[in-house]
């Protein structure tokens, strides 16, 4: 067997030292450089990214506490506005009674003036009829 023969194992490590170092070099030289640099722009990348969310959400905190508070306000604005509106519409309805009681009033008042005239004239025309039927009376008792 070949493998076993001890005169090719200067020969087999002088080659498998050649070719490790070769190996080694590149490897050390070429590819583990162009793989750091990836992993450094990756981390970069990644490190940029982070701050960018960090920052926005630092943002997105500050829109949340205005939309926030914007929302209170408004909130408040239209509570006020209600309370506003309910006043308006009560002073409004409290106006119309008022108004509605006053002329209430004078068509009453109008009422009972045209009822104490209508009385008061057919009270005189009733005088007027009695007496009238008094006399025709008088006149056919005394003719």
């Amino acid at each position: 067997m070949p493998q076993f023969d001890f005169t090719t194992y200067s020969s087999q490590i002088f080659w498998f030292s050649i070719c490790f170092a070769a190996l080694y070099l590149t490897m050390h030289c070429v590819v583990l450089p162009r793989i750091t640099s990836i992993i450094n722009g990756r981390k970069n990348v990644i490190d940029g990214d982070l701050l960018l969310a960090n920052e926005l959400d630092k943002k997105m905190a500050l829109i949340r506490t205005k939309t926030d508070s914007l929302r209170q306000e408004a909130g408040q604005k239209y509570q006020s506005q209600l309370e506003e509106a309910a006043k308006k519409a009560a002073k409004q309805r409290e106006k119309s009674i008022e108004e509605l009681k006053e002329k209430f009033d004078k068509i009453t008042h109008k009422s009972r003036q045209e009822l104490k005239d209508f009385i008061e004239e057919s009270q005189a025309k009733n005088e007027a009829a009695a007496q009238n039927l008094v006399q025709i009376i008088k006149a056919k008792i005394f003719s």
